[in-house]
């Protein structure tokens, strides 16, 4: 006998049911419940059969409710698997990278999307757990996990290791984009990890095949490109290439694996003060990241470059991450090694909450459990000017450092306010009005006595 959800408000309520595949005729156990998504949740099931020779598989499926939704939102709906199920198909070539959509169960109030099943979670988790317990360590690294044999074993702490984690990744993207079709949600959440630890590239629920988007807001703020953020001003909105967004979020991606973090909260000037200071002078991502070798930041320059026209698309990125031969530098290591090891103040929280996904940026450089990780009487600012008449600081609220916090700190917090226009020529402008004149600065200092002008 089979079930469906939506005769039980419970979704367990099709736990240890059967939901049979007529055209296919395969039947799924459902076996539990792998999580909730905004839309539904995902079952663990079981292939089951009659024929003699077939093989049992697991697989996850997809549970989206039809119920009160609009004929749009129907569209959007059937959208998604169309153009999943294209990236599946035999005749485009299935990817060993994108998540494999088998077939599609519908009845009158649901539809039932089989999947290849993940059993190791998805890319979230892995830099979460892997980061928390490098901090743990104390020594800035975890001890890895065996690999498993005839696969791969993702460790965020190995340049070698992130450097195909992100192959992967991209070259999903280059096979999607070759056939027309932009994900526009690139994050570690949407990023699986199957069982023989290879990644996996999922959810394309906000995915388009339009070369020139006018949807804003589409995707997490966290790895939205600066062109594909909202505006409440019409005028400031400009058509976007949702092929060259994607490539912004690989570079975020990429600092979120091998640092655990993102370089700022939301990339629009406006709202985001250590993105400001990037859009003025891009040379600000080497401050904050100075281990980055100069090949890795070739890398995340191109895929992260404000305006879109002069960004990479995916195949460029892909052959500037093949020319990285180290993402941190030894001599950096190093260092950071022999400073972890000397310093008996620096210590971490011994546990991050992986059941809640967010992004981390923010204005003060915290630890993973999101306390401060340093104290110092000195002000944290860009300008520091000890006057020969007095003593004068100028602090400005944002500092080249401090963009660093925890992946857990953001899971609470409220989206920020898009309220404001996005356009690179005044995101500049805007940028460079928050700094003080020198010939302001010199005004405002205090005349020198007559003793100081006898000297």
């Amino acid at each position: 006998m089979s079930a469906t959800p939506e005769s039980s408000p419970d979704a367990r309520s099709l736990v240890n049911q059967i939901l049979w595949d007529r055209p296919h005729d395969i039947s799924y156990h459902i076996l539990d419940v792998l999580g909730y998504g905004t839309y539904g949740c995902i079952y663990l099931a079981k292939t089951l059969s009659s024929q003699p020779d077939f093989t049992t598989e697991y697989k996850a499926i997809k549970c989206l409710s039809k119920k009160g939704l609009s004929p749009s939102q129907l569209l959007i709906q059937r959208q998604e698997i169309d153009l999943h199920l294209s990236l599946s198909s035999g005749k485009n070539g299935q990817h060993a990278n994108i998540v494999d959509m088998s077939s599609v169960i519908e009845t009158k109030d649901s539809l039932y999307l089989v999947m290849e099943y993940c059993s190791g979670g998805d890319l979230y988790d892995v830099i979460t757990s892997q980061h928390a317990a490098a901090a743990d360590s104390g020594v800035g690294f975890s001890i890895a996990a065996p690999k498993i044999p005839g696969g791969r074993h993702l460790d965020v702490h190995s340049d070698s290791s992130v450097l195909d984690a992100m192959d992967q990744v991209i070259s999903a993207l280059i096979h999607s984009h070759s056939h027309q079709i932009f994900h526009r949600d690139l994050k570690p959440e949407n990023i699986l990890v199957a069982g023989d630890g290879s990644l996996k590239l999922a959810d394309f629920g906000l995915a388009t095949k339009e070369r020139v988007s006018t949807d804003f807001g589409c995707g997490s703020s966290f790895y939205m490109a600066p062109e594909q953020q909202t505006s409440s001003i019409a005028s400031a909105r400009r058509p976007y290439l949702p092929a060259k967004s994607d490539v912004w979020s690989l570079g975020i991606i990429f600092l979120n694996l091998r640092f655990g973090r993102n370089p700022w909260k939301m990339s629009r000037a406006s709202a985001d003060a250590t993105f400001a200071a990037y859009v003025q002078d891009p040379k600000v991502l080497d401050g904050m990241f100075p281990e980055l070798s100069t090949s890795a930041l070739h890398f995340l320059h191109r895929v992260l470059c404000v305006d879109p026209s002069e960004r990479a698309d995916c195949v460029e990125a892909l052959e500037l991450l093949h020319r990285i031969d180290t993402i941190v530098c030894k001599d950096a290591s190093m260092e950071a090694t022999s400073s972890d090891e000397s310093s008996s103040s620096f210590s971490f929280s011994s546990s991050v909450s992986s059941g809640s996904q967010s992004s981390m940026a923010d204005t003060s450089p915290m630890s993973l459990n999101g306390s401060s990780r340093a104290s110092s009487s000195e002000p944290d600012s860009i300008f520091h000017m000890d006057d020969v008449f007095g003593v004068q600081t100028m602090q400005p609220s944002w500092s080249l450092v401090s963009s660093a916090k925890s992946w857990s700190d953001m899971a609470d917090e409220e989206e920020m306010d898009f309220s404001q226009p996005i356009e690179f020529e005044q995101q500049k402008q805007e940028v460079l009005d928050t700094f003080p004149r020198l010939s302001d600065l010199m005004s405002s200092m205090p005349a020198p006595s007559a003793a100081i002008k006898a000297l």
